[in-house]
């Protein structure tokens, strides 16, 4: 069983990236289950889903169980800090998008080190991916979470092969399906690093 706990802003295709990692699963013959909660996702607020693979009867991770928390903004993972435990592998994207009471009320932002040094002595591994960078170098500047997925994929923590993932992307993705595969790929390259 894998479960993987996906936080991000409204706007950023968090919902699309679960959606492809419940799909490679489904592709790859596993049990899934997804959950989302997006109330506020139009206007940049917080989302999150789940993606449970494996003999699970419930959509929710439940507090320091997710075995990967991936996060599509660097303010949102401090938020998913309750789901960690000492097997988590922290997947974070260093896309910063201030939030307007964080402006509004002249607040400090976290930078990447403030986020890392928290989920220190809590998590297995902290990874910081520059997503937006790699997707517009792949061609794909609007897919930073198609980037963020590829990581997740080469990180070997799914037991879903790429092949799974490939299949999800070209049944979700219609348009510029080759840079999204390309961002993907440059993403999965990445994950390889940081193999399980």
């Amino acid at each position: 069983m894998t479960d993987i706990y996906l936080v991000g802003v409204g706007g950023q295709g968090i919902i699309t990236a679960s959606k492809l990692i419940g799909d490679a699963a489904v592709v790859a013959g596993k049990q899934v289950l997804l959950s989302e909660t997006h109330g506020m996702a139009q206007r940049g607020g917080s989302v999150v889903c789940t993606a449970r693979i494996g003999d699970v009867s419930s959509p929710l991770v439940p507090d320091g169980q997710a075995d990967v928390i991936l996060s599509l903004e660097l303010l949102e993972t401090l938020r998913a800090l309750p789901k960690a435990s000492g097997k988590t592998l922290v997947i974070a994207s260093t896309e910063r998008m201030v939030p307007l009471s964080v402006s509004t009320q002249k607040l400090k932002y976290p930078n990447e080190e403030d986020v890392r040094s928290r989920f220190a002595g809590v998590a297995k591994a902290f990874v910081a991916v520059d997503a937006r960078g790699i997707a517009e170098a792949a061609g794909a500047p609007m897919s930073s979470n198609v980037v963020m997925v590829g990581v997740l994929a080469g990180s070997g923590t799914t037991g879903l092969r790429r092949e799974d993932f490939e299949a999800a992307l070209k049944r979700n993705i219609s348009r510029r399906i080759d840079e999204n595969l390309k961002a993907f790929a440059k993403g999965f390259e990445s994950g390889t690093k940081h193999r399980a």
